[in-house]
Formats: C-alpha cells, structure tokens, sequence
C-alpha cells in the first residue's frame, strides 16, 4: 500500500488579509480601552490633588464649585476631611480623607495593571501582523513565480 501523503491547506491571500484585518482592528479596539484607562486614571488623580487642596485650605474657607455651563457656586468647606467615595455598584461611603486617597490609589493602581495586560496583548497583536504580513510577502512571492 501506498502512503498517502498529508497535504497541506493552503492559505490564501484573502485569508491572511482577513486574519490581518481582524488583528488590526484588536489592535485599534485595544487602543481604545487604554485611551479610557487613562482618561479614569486622569480623573483619579484629580481627585487625589482637589482632596488634597481642599485639605490645605482647611475648615471655614469659602470656594467656588462648578455646576457646569460656566456657572459657579460659593460653598464653605466644613469638613475637608470626610470625603464621600464610589467604592462600586452604585455605592458610595464615607472616609477619612487617607482612607479616600488610599482607595483612590487602589484604583489607579488596579488600572494601571489592567493597562499593562492591554499594552501586552497589543505587542502579541503586532507581533501576529508582523508574521501575516511576512506570510503575504512569500504568498505573493510564490504567486509571482507561478504566474509567469
């Protein structure tokens, strides 16, 4: 009996151009959730440094809050340190103002890890392109050579 031998599937050209397509709009959807990590991380610490100020001036002093559209309201600070944070689902407490900070910096920090998975999964992505770009070049070599 005679082996039979195993062919090979071959690819073709709009399959690798599929294949590179998906990737890059992976790439471009990753992209994308780190722009809003880092407009969340922005926000933190904005808060991080508004908490602080507020603590600097201390009791009694009068500021001015944004109520949007340009307009402003005086309001007196009473207690700079109770600060009333979104700890998840739509719940709030009330902390100290270190108690606040250190929560704050757990979410910037659990951000930033969540950020460095997405910036990894984006090398992987570049580096599959890189591979399927590569594959297109000897594709079309291939092709090339066939045609004539």
């Amino acid at each position: 009996m005679a082996k039979k031998e195993a062919k090979k599937p071959q690819i073709t050209m709009e399959e690798l151009n599929r294949e590179l397509r998906g990737y890059i709009a992976q790439i471009e959807a990753l992209r994308a959730e780190i722009e809003v990590i880092d407009e969340n991380i922005a926000t933190y610490r904005l808060a991080i440094k508004t908490i602080n100020n507020l603590r600097d001036l201390g009791k009694g002093k009068n500021i001015l809050i944004p109520i949007g559209a340009g307009a402003q309201i005086e309001a007196k600070i009473e207690n700079p340190d109770r600060v009333v944070v979104s700890i998840g689902s739509g719940i709030s407490a009330e902390l100290t103002a270190e108690e606040a900070l250190t929560q704050i910096a757990k979410e910037i920090a659990a951000l930033q890890a969540l950020r460095r998975t997405l910036e990894e999964a984006i090398v992987e992505a570049y580096q599959k392109t890189e591979e399927l770009l590569q594959k297109t070049r000897e594709l079309g070599q291939e092709e090339g050579k066939s045609s004539k």
